[in-house]
Formats: C-alpha cells, sequence, structure tokens
C-alpha cells in the first residue's frame, strides 16, 4: 500500500495533533512537555543527517549478531534468524519491539557507529541519563530506554500508556504508522476492571464498554516515513504498521513530568501493599514491598530517589547530557532541574519517614539541606 494511499484513508477529526515546526527549544518545553501535548513533527529527518536513514532502509538487519528479545509471542532468536523470516513470505507476524540498539551497539564494540542523535527537543532525559551514570553492581549489565522497532505490516502495539507514564518520542525511518490517542481520562471508557483496559481500542469489547460509559474521544493520525511524534505522560495510544515500518523510539521524563512519575510509584505501592497485607507483621515489610514494587513496576522508591540524588550531583558539576544536538539548550534548566529534583526529594523524605525507612529518609535529607542554600 502507497504511503498516498494510506494517507486518503479516513481519520478522526475531533482533536488535532499539531506540527510544531521549527519551534525553539524553550517554546516547546513550555507548549508540549509541560502542557502534556502530542505533536508530530513532518518530515524532522529530512533535515537530520541521521545514518540511519540511508544504512537502515537500504539494509536492515547488519550490525547486531547477538541475541536479542524480539516480543512476547517471537520469544528470542538471533538477528540472523530474525533477517531470514524478513525475507520469506511470513506466514506470521514478528514484531521486534525493545530492540536495545545503542546498548547492543557498546556490546559488540560498535561504538562509534552512531546511527543517530537524540534531537535537541527530548535531550533533557533524566531516566536515560541515570541508566547511563549511575554505579551498578559488578554482575549487573545496564540497560536503558532507547529502542529500535522492527515491525511487518500488520504488526501493532495494543492500548496502553508508556512505562512509568513517561513521556516517548517515536522517528519513523521507513514506513507508515497509524497511531491512535485518547486524551488523559478517556481510557476509562474502555476500562474493563481497575487498572486494566482493552487490548485494542477497534474491538467488539471496546465498542461494547463504549456503548455504556460514552463513546471515547480520540485522534487518529498517519506517522510517514521521516515524521516525528512526541506522546506525553497520560497519554494511552495504539500504535499499528500499516506498512513495512522501522522507527526509533525512546522513553524518558524529565523535571516537566516527574512528579507523574513519583505519582505512578505511589499508586503502585499501595497496589502492593494491598497485595501482600497479610505479611504486614514482618519487620522487613516495607523494604519488601520496595523490593516487589521493583519487580513489578521496573522502579521503586529508592531507585527514584537515587535517580534524583545522580541529577542533583551531576547538575551542581554542571553536567548534562552530551549526546544530541541541544546541550547548550539544556544549560538554562539547571535552576530548574535542582529545585524539581529537591520537591520531589522531600516527597520522598516524607513518605520514607511514614514507611520507617530511616536510612533513605536521611539521605534524602542531606541532599536537600546541601541543595536549598543553591536553589
Amino acid at each position: 500500500m502507497s504511503e498516498s494511499a494510506v494517507g486518503r484513508q479516513r481519520t478522526e477529526s475531533t482533536l488535532c495533533i499539531e506540527d510544531p515546526g521549527n519551534i525553539s527549544y524553550q517554546e516547546f518545553y513550555q507548549e508540549y512537555l509541560q502542557k502534556s501535548k502530542p505533536c508530530i513533527f513532518r518530515n524532522f529527518l529530512e533535515s537530520n543527517d541521521w545514518p540511519a536513514t540511508m544504512d537502515w532502509i537500504k539494509v536492515i538487519l547488519v550490525i547486531i549478531k547477538d541475541l536479542l528479545s524480539l516480543s512476547e509471542v517471537c520469544e528470542t532468536e538471533t538477528l540472523e534468524q530474525y533477517a531470514k523470516y524478513w525475507k520469506s513470505k511470513r506466514a506470521e507476524l514478528k514484531y521486534l519491539k525493545d530492540w536495545h540498539f545503542v546498548q547492543d551497539c557498546k556490546h559488540v564494540g560498535r561504538t562509534n557507529y552512531r546511527a543517530y542523535t537524540t534531537p535537541k527537543y527530548f535531550c533533557s532525559d533524566w531516566l536515560n541519563e541515570w541508566l547511563d551514570f549511575r554505579d551498578c553492581a559488578e554482575d549487573e549489565e545496564r540497560t536503558d530506554y532507547r529502542f529500535v522497532y522492527i515491525g511487518p505490516e500488520g504488526s501493532f502495539t495494543p492500548l496502553h500508556t508508556d512505562v512509568f507514564g513517561s513521556f516517548s518520542w517515536s522517528a519513523n525511518i521507513v514506513g507508515i504508522k497509524k497511531w491512535t490517542f485518547l486524551p488523559p481520562g478517556e481510557e476509562l471508557k474502555v476500562q474493563t476492571s481497575p487498572g486494566n483496559f482493552v487490548f485494542d481500542i477497534n474491538s467488539e469489547e471496546a465498542e461494547s464498554l463504549q456503548e455504556k460509559n460514552g463513546e471515547v474521544k480520540r485522534v487518529e493520525i498517519l506517522q510517514k516515513s521521516g515524521d516525528l511524534i512526541f506522546v506525553p505522560s497520560g497519554w494511552f495510544h495504539q500504535v499499528t504498521n500499516v506498512v513495512d515500518t522501522i522507527s526509533i523510539n525512546h522513553n524518558w521524563f524529565n523535571a516537566a513530568n516527574v512528579s507523574m512519575i513519583l505519582n505512578n510509584i505511589r499508586a503502585q505501592l499501595t497496589r502492593v501493599e494491598k497485595e501482600i497485607s497479610d505479611c504486614k507483621d514482618d519487620p522487613n515489610w516495607n523494604r519488601l514491598c520496595q523490593d516487589l514494587l521493583r519487580q513489578h513496576h521496573g522502579m521503586n522508591c529508592i531507585d527514584l530517589m537515587d535517580l534524583l540524588i545522580l541529577i542533583i550531583r551531576r547538575r551542581m558539576n554542571n553536567e548534562n547530557r552530551d549526546d544530541g544536538d541541544g546541550p547548550s539548550e539544556l544549560a538554562s534548566h539547571r535552576m530548574e532541574d535542582l529545585s524539581t529534583a529537591v520537591k520531589m526529594l522531600e516527597e520522598l523524605s516524607s513518605l520514607f519517614s511514614a514507611k520507617d525507612l530511616k536510612e533513605e529518609k536521611k539521605q534524602c535529607d542531606q541532599w536537600i539541606s546541601a541543595v536549598n542554600p543553591i536553589c
């Protein structure tokens, strides 16, 4: 199916996703990050000389030969096996998701190959900055939230909101994606049980729930080759690969949405505490809750504290990310980063006090005291 043919398909018009155009970093931060508004940069890659735009269109699978995790459906196979599948008649849909491309390049010694650079609008990335610079145990491998997705025509990602309540951005190297966005709160109309939602917004189950709860407000948009989409926190979305598609995707958060990250962690902690309330007599119950929270949510309150302390320490040393086009733009955020991180530590200090996690409260209070004279 051609891009022009796809473009003629009906899309929803009740909501609008804007193209910010050649907007400044500060304007983008205030208008889209702080207000949590989705947007799409049309033809973004035309003005960005990413090697990926040439290398990956010609040869999709040439960089990594190690094992990688595809998806829950595909299990695990080598990239060579996936390449054979890609060239075959494809009797089944195998969607390569969450490929840690940047990390895998490092693992095989391809550190000099930079397929892309993080756009300046998304360089204030506390999550990946923490994962890159935090102290790791000797037997612990580093990870990140920078991914490559390779999806055959018809593959899709079901209705969801992004990990931790983070922002995300997605750049189409080649292909077309159809995005369906739900403004915050609209997902409740297709909630199947507390905290659970329909798999497919276009399913009969979703239609039945809307007959009872009201029609979901949504906006559908086609992302074509070279387009880049920003997905704000709290917006449920569903994505279909209309044709064979390769995209680069990052999850991240910063001063603009870290309060939502903390709120989501608190909500998940409450769920964990209810699930193991029968063990509350255990003297280590609060630490057990934190351990289970990390296992099920991917991050607990102690992890967030560690992240905030790293951001404070680096900003006090005037250190920012150095892997994108916007380090000079980020310098203006130093004081905002510090003051926001302190506010989050103050909230965590209160939480740790209530949970009798004394050592963590002490760490929070020490860093709050260190930063307050600066802010």
